[in-house]
């Protein structure tokens, strides 16, 4: 399935009431025909939105990165491991290892993401307290992570939330965070690329 249209068919083709038609799928996902016949040809499927999205992979139980990116597998709103808390000056603090992550619901289609919770206010106001911040698998190329929010873990052992900007000299990097001063000029050992975010309560 190279393309969203490829996988919006083999969906439908897959739920015995909505092969029936495009009408009848156009219904149960809560779209508008005349809209959702337009979505389902080869020109128009990569025009999805994002509300759309989520209805239509929520209908189906899959993951809405799968049927828009095609990332990972359609293995449906899976669980992603819950590795670690976020707390004052978005630091990270990992669980200990003990194997046995409490795995959490998320909409997230890559699956070797992972999640960690917020405590406080320090991410404001990105995150609230309680909430799930989900993160991408640990890379070294870093020069790709420029300006982006990332799960940070530094040569010495510490991890942040920060955005990653270059430093004073190659090989240093600046860390920016939302409600603190920035730390200068820190090597990078790996890093994790923010996804999103799942609210408390929801």
């Amino acid at each position: 399935m190279k393309d969203v249209y490829d996988r919006l068919v083999w969906l439908r083709s897959r739920h015995d009431r909505l092969k029936k038609s495009k009408r009848v799928a156009a219904d149960a996902y809560g779209i508008g025909y005349e809209v959702y016949k337009k979505i389902e040809t080869r020109e128009n499927a990569r025009n999805l939105t994002s509300d759309q999205t989520l209805t239509i992979a929520r209908f189906h139980k899959v993951s809405p990165g799968w049927l828009m990116f095609g990332e990972g597998k359609p293995a449906g709103l899976g669980g992603v491991r819950l590795i670690g808390e976020i707390g004052a000056g978005q630091e990270i603090h990992p669980f200990a290892d003990d194997g046995a992550y409490e795995p959490v619901a998320a909409d997230i289609g890559n699956p070797d993401a992972v999640a960690f919770q917020v405590k406080g206010d320090s991410m404001l106001p990105l995150a609230r307290n309680n909430d799930l911040i989900f993160v991408g698998p640990e890379q070294k190329d870093i020069i790709q992570l420029i300006g982006r929010e990332c799960a940070v873990m530094l040569e010495d052992g510490r991890r942040f939330f920060k955005v990653i900007e270059n430093g004073s000299k190659r090989g240093r990097h600046d860390l920016i965070s939302y409600n603190a001063e920035p730390i200068r000029d820190v090597t990078i050992h790996s890093a994790g690329l923010f996804l999103g975010l799942k609210r408390n309560g929801h």
